[in-house]
């Protein structure tokens, strides 16, 4: 069996962190996680991550967004994203 790039979830949550740090660049505050795990579908499996991120938006203002991504165990690629701004 080959070895998996993404082992465990301190991987899996630093995917997600450079895949944000690359999105936003400078803009992007912080980044907290709420939970990590090791899921499946049908034959695919791959880590969920979520948490919550800070980005400034503008001089003063920021913006909070919660997020959920979807890590290939294997490869570290981004299999699926979703971003949400809370109202």
């Amino acid at each position: 069996m080959a070895e998996k790039r993404v082992a465990d979830s301190p991987a899996a949550e630093m995917a997600v962190r450079r895949a944000l740090e690359t999105k936003f660049g400078e803009r992007l505050k912080s980044v907290a996680f709420r939970k990590c795990w090791y899921s499946a579908a049908g034959e695919q499996e791959f880590w969920d991550v979520e948490g919550t991120l800070v980005r400034k938006k503008g001089i003063i203002t920021k913006e909070i967004r919660n997020f959920r991504y979807q890590i290939d165990p294997d490869s570290g690629n981004i299999l699926g994203y979703e971003e949400n701004i809370p109202k």
